[in-house]
C-alpha cells in the first residue's frame, strides 16, 4: 500500500462483510486487522483485497517497490535538458503571465495529471466510481452516456469550483501575513525541496510524502468518503469540493504555493489549475472509460518526474535569490562583466533595459555613494513587470518607460536582484 487513501479505501470494502465489527489497516506495514462476530473465509477476504488491487500472504512480505531506471532516467534528463537550454536561449520567461509565486498554470496543470495519475489519489478515483452509481442520475434523456456522466460532471464543477476558491481563500490569507521578501525566498524553497521528493517519488527512489506523516487526520478524511452514498443532486458538487481536504502530496504541495501567491485570484488559480489537471483522468474513470495503469505508462510517468525536478531545481534557485542569497545554482550567469556606473553630481547612475530580459544584468558601483538607477521598460512580461532587491526589501513595479529605483550601498559585497519570481536576476558589486 501507498497513502492513507489505501487504507480508507480497503477499510471501505472489508466493512461491507456481514460479521465484521470493525478493522484497521496500516499502509506503513502493510497489516489488517479485522474483528469479526463469527469466521470469515478466507477466500472472501482474498476476494475484497483483490479487488482493491492488492493480494493476501500468510507471511509478511517485504515492501517491494518498482525499481527506477536509471539509463532512461538519464535519457530523459539530457533531452528535457536540452530542451530547457534551447527555452532559454528564446528567453521563454517573455511567455509567462502574472500568476502565483513560483507556480505558472503549467506546472500546476501538470501536477494535476500527474496525481490524477498516481496512487496518492486512490481514494478520488474510489469516490468518482462509486457515488456514479447511486448519486442523483437525470434519466429520461435522449443519450444514456450523458445522463449517467451528469452525477461526474457535478462533481468535477464541484470540485474545480471548490478548490478554487479554497485556493483563493489560502492567497487570501497569505496577503493578509506581512511577511519580507526573503521569507518569501524560503517558502518557495520550502516548495521547491516538496515538489523534488515527488518527482523522486514518481520515479520510485523515494516513498510516497504521505509516509511521512503529510495527511489530513485519517477520521476527517474517513468522513468525507462517507458523503459518497448521498443520492441528493448536488452530493457530487460537495463531494468534489470536500476532495481539497483530502490526503495527497500533490494537493498539498499546491496548496502551499497557494499561500505564498498572498493573492485571492492568484490563490484560486493555482488550485483551479490544479484541478482542471485532475480532469480528464478522474472523468474518464467515473463514466467508465479505460483507465491507464502506471504499469503501462512507465516512460511517461519517468519523463513526468524528470520534469518536477527540474521545475523544482528552477523554483529552489529562485528562492535563493528571492532571500537575497550570493550563492546561486545559476552561478555562471553571474561571472561575466560588470557595467560600471557613472557618477553625476554625486550620484551613481546605472541603466538598465527591460527587454524581455535584463541587459544588462550586473554592475559595479561604489560603497557609501547613493545610485540612481534607470530602468527602461521596453518589452516587460508578466515576469519581469517588477523587480525586487531582497536585501535591501526593495520592490519595484516596471512599466513601460523609464522608471526609477534610488538606494544608497551600505557595505561591500553583492546586492542581488531578481524578477519578482526570481527567475532573470542580476547583480551590484559593491566595491570600496
Amino acid at each position: 500500500m501507498h497513502c492513507v487513501s489505501c487504507e480508507i479505501l480497503l477499510e471501505k470494502e472489508l466493512k461491507k462483510i456481514p460479521t465484521l465489527r470493525k478493522c484497521k489497516v496500516n499502509h506503513k506495514t502493510g497489516d489488517a486487522e479485522i474483528y469479526s462476530k463469527g469466521n470469515i473465509p478466507q477466500e472472501q477476504l482474498e476476494k475484497v483485497v483483490h479487488e482493491c488491487g492488492y493480494s493476501l500472504t500468510e507471511e509478511r512480505p517485504h515492501q517491494k517497490t518498482a525499481k527506477p531506471n536509471y539509463s532512461d532516467i538519464a535519457w530523459i534528463v539530457a533531452g528535457l535538458g536540452l530542451i530547457f537550454i534551447i527555452l532559454g536561449q528564446i528567453e521563454i520567461t517573455r511567455f509567462l503571465p502574472n500568476f502565483g509565486s513560483q507556480i505558472n498554470l503549467f506546472i500546476a496543470l501538470l501536477m494535476g495529471v500527474v496525481a490524477s495519475l498516481s496512487t496518492c489519489l486512490a481514494l478520488t478515483g474510489g469516490i468518482v466510481m462509486s457515488f456514479g452509481a447511486t448519486a442523483h442520475v437525470h434519466e429520461g434523456r435522449k443519450h444514456h452516456l450523458l445522463a449517467r456522466a451528469i452525477p461526474h460532471l457535478y462533481f468535477h464543477v464541484g470540485r474545480i469550483g471548490g478548490f478554487a476558491v479554497l485556493g483563493g481563500l489560502l492567497g487570501a490569507i497569505g496577503s493578509k501575513i506581512n511577511y519580507s521578501l526573503t521569507f518569501t525566498g524560503y517558502l518557495t524553497i520550502l516548495i521547491a525541496v516538496v515538489m523534488f521528493y515527488i518527482g523522486l517519488q514518481i520515479l520510485n527512489i523515494v516513498p510516497n510524502i504521505t509516509k511521512l506523516g503529510f495527511h489530513l487526520p485519517k477520521f476527517l478524511s474517513r468522513r468525507i468518503h462517507d458523503l459518497e452514498g448521498n443520492d441528493h443532486h448536488a452530493a457530487p458538487l460537495l463531494i468534489g469540493a470536500l476532495t481539497f481536504f483530502l490526503p495527497c502530496g500533490f494537493t498539498q504541495t499546491m496548496q502551499l504555493a497557494a499561500v505564498s501567491s498572498q493573492s485571492f485570484l492568484d490563490g484560486a488559480l493555482i488550485m483551479g489549475a490544479f484541478a482542471i489537471g485532475t480532469l480528464p483522468v478522474l472523468l474518464s474513470i467515473g463514466i467508465g472509460s479505460t483507465y491507464a495503469h502506471k504499469q503501462k505508462m512507465n516512460f511517461f510517468y519517468q519523463v513526468i518526474g524528470v520534469l518536477i525536478i527540474f521545475f523544482s531545481v528552477y523554483s529552489f534557485n529562485s528562492g535563493l535569490i528571492l532571500a537575497g542569497s550570493e550563492h546561486t545554482l545559476d552561478f555562471w550567469n553571474r561571472a561575466g562583466d560588470s557595467a560600471a556606473a557613472e557618477i553625476l553630481d554625486g550620484v551613481q547612475v546605472v541603466q538598465m533595459d527591460v527587454d524581455w530580459s535584463f541587459q544588462p544584468s550586473q554592475f559595479e558601483v561604489k560603497k557609501g555613494i547613493p545610485v540612481r538607477w534607470e530602468i527602461n521598460g521596453i518589452n516587460v512580461s508578466g515576469c519581469s513587470n517588477e523587480i525586487v532587491i531582497p536585501s535591501l526589501n526593495i520592490r519595484q513595479k516596471i512599466n513601460q518607460g523609464l522608471n526609477v529605483v534610488e538606494f544608497t550601498p551600505e557595505k561591500e559585497g553583492i546586492i542581488p536582484f531578481s524578477c519578482w519570481m526570481g527567475m532573470i536576476g542580476g547583480q551590484f558589486n559593491v566595491t570600496n
